[in-house]
């Protein structure tokens, strides 16, 4: 079994936190500028660290209803699955995982971490905690 990488979709920014090889922990890794470059990046983050699954957080309202986030993200996901359609990343699944409160956890963990304010400004901190929350909530749903 491979690692497994979680994105964490922003318009702006994504973020990236990928497991340890027990797959048992996620590490927040880093936050992309969301272009035109932003799927290449994945897939060379993809093959450099032998990732077997994609995470990608799936934003819903607290009733479980669509929002204007999720089609974006649904958007992104067929991008996804086209840039990983060839026989390199053909192994490579992709999986929605709800990720609803993810920001606001990672929000919460910076400031009970003692992370300075200055820090806690960028918001690629909190992209990147996102994921990592997003992945580890994840890994800890397949240990039960």
């Amino acid at each position: 079994m491979g690692k497994i990488l979680a994105i964490d979709y922003g318009s702006v920014r994504i973020g990236i936190a990928v497991s340890g090889g027990s797959g048992s922990i996620a590490f927040g890794k880093q936050a992309l500028s969301n272009d035109n470059k932003a799927i290449g990046k994945i897939k060379k983050l993809v093959s450099g660290e032998g990732i077997s699954q994609i995470i990608l957080g799936y934003p819903l309202n607290l009733k479980g209803e669509k929002t204007h986030q999720t089609l974006e993200v649904e958007s992104f996901e067929e991008k996804l699955k086209s840039g990983f359609s060839s026989d390199d990343f053909k192994h490579v699944i992709i999986t929605r995982w709800d990720e609803r409160f993810t920001s606001k956890m990672a929000a919460d963990s910076m400031i009970e971490s003692g992370m300075k304010k200055k820090k806690r400004r960028d918001k690629s901190n909190i992209d990147i905690i996102s994921a990592a929350i997003l992945l580890q909530s994840y890994l800890d749903s397949k240990r039960k």
